[in-house]
């Protein structure tokens, strides 16, 4: 249930919150407010990279064993943004994901490619790299509130355009674009709709049938709360027999245990997008990020954010504070982005006081997951206080 600022000021942090939270050991002596750039590390994880460690130190190459973990890793992402695990293929990075998709592209006859302004640069240089191969790229900008409307999306999709690419989320000022709206007008025209979900998957729920996503990646260090070198890629099964990549290895093949070099026999699923060998100790670690998720649900994470959100730009305001986060709930993710005169010294004065956040953009940004409090809000504005001299204010 959405609520107002005033509302969720006097709402008390949950029971089931505190006790995510004291999964996450850090929080005995910071207040990590960086989910946007790596998540927590959870007693979970912990325990998941002790395994992969004892794994190798006692069993010294169990590969079936990894290869499993690989397995319900593909599989435990799928249930969480109601996929099969057949349509899920774990990558490298999102880069390396995206990759894939654009090699199995012909360019010749639809070169368009549609390109948000608030996409992460790795995408845009991915798309822009494809111009070598004919490939046109077309800008998607932001409007004067620096937002992007859907519409803004009709003058660059037509029956050129062979790929609409949008962000999910803004890396920069935490701007979520209204996705099932910009699908419709890719698939008006015959585009597909691909989605980085970097920036959100996690922190809220995601259904990519009901969003009618034919392709959407991840990565796993931020809000889903696992490790650097998993990124995780859905790709619809309707396109399976039109998709197949040319950026492939030995874990994208129909048998990877068949080491025959007589030619290649892609996997007959998602599995094709994959390639080398994967990031075993990652894996674990990711596996248990998204099993954390899973034990509380995305419905719950994304509310408790939501009321974050709230409560912290209503105080931002009575402060006095420039808020850069759109302020409509339904067009932001779970990052807020406050204007700064010197936004990597603000960062720098906050970590000093044990408050981590991140800078992009003459943004400080903060970021929130389930194990966020209404404490850490506390915190935030009392250090943001003694450094006002480096924050934008309304007042000049």
């Amino acid at each position: 249930m959405s609520v107002s600022p005033s509302q969720a000021a006097q709402i008390a942090t949950p029971a089931e919150v505190l006790r995510f939270r004291a999964e996450f050991p850090i929080f005995e002596h910071r207040t990590h407010l960086a989910s946007n750039s790596k998540g927590a590390l959870s007693h979970a994880v912990i325990a998941a990279h002790e395994e992969y460690l004892t794994s190798w130190r006692e069993l010294g190459a169990p590969w079936g064993l990894w290869v499993e973990r690989h397995e319900q890793l593909r599989a435990a992402f799928a249930s969480l943004i109601g996929a099969r695990a057949h349509e899920i293929a774990a990558c490298p990075s999102v880069s390396v994901a995206f990759a894939a998709i654009a090699s199995g592209l012909d360019w010749r006859e639809r070169s368009g490619v549609a390109l948000d302004d608030f996409c992460f640069p790795s995408v845009a240089y991915l798309w822009h790299a494809q111009e070598a191969r004919g490939a046109q790229v077309r800008r998607v900008p932001a409007d004067a509130q620096d937002e992007i409307q859907p519409a803004a999306f009709a003058d660059a999709v037509d029956s050129t355009c062979q790929l609409v690419s949008v962000a999910h989320v803004c890396y920069r000022n935490g701007h979520r674009l209204d996705l099932p709206a910009v699908a419709r007008i890719a698939h008006d025209a015959d585009a597909l709709f691909c989605v980085d979900d970097y920036q959100s998957c996690g922190s809220r729920p995601i259904d990519v049938r009901a969003a009618d996503i034919d392709v959407l990646a991840t990565g796993t260090l931020k809000f889903m709360l696992g490790s650097a070198g998993v990124a995780l890629l859905y790709v619809k099964e309707e396109l399976l027999e039109r998709l197949h990549p040319t950026v492939t290895g030995w874990f994208g093949q129909q048998d990877p245990n068949d080491f025959q070099i007589e030619g290649h026999i892609e996997a007959p699923d998602a599995g094709r997008f994959q390639a080398g060998t994967p990031a075993v100790p990652a894996v674990y670690d990711s596996l248990a990020g998204i099993q954390l998720i899973a034990s509380v649900g995305l419905e719950p994470i994304g509310a408790w954010i939501d009321q974050l959100t709230a409560v912290l730009i209503e105080r931002l305001d009575a402060q006095g504070f420039v808020v850069a986060t759109p302020r409509d709930p339904g067009r932001r993710g779970p990052q807020v982005a406050i204007r700064s005169h010197d936004m990597d010294r603000a960062a720098e004065e906050l970590a000093q006081r044990d408050v981590i956040v991140t800078s992009r953009d003459s943004n400080v940004r903060v970021a929130f997951h389930y194990y966020n409090t209404l404490a850490d809000i506390d915190t935030l504005m009392a250090a943001l206080g003694e450094i006002e001299s480096l924050m934008a204010r309304r007042d000049g």
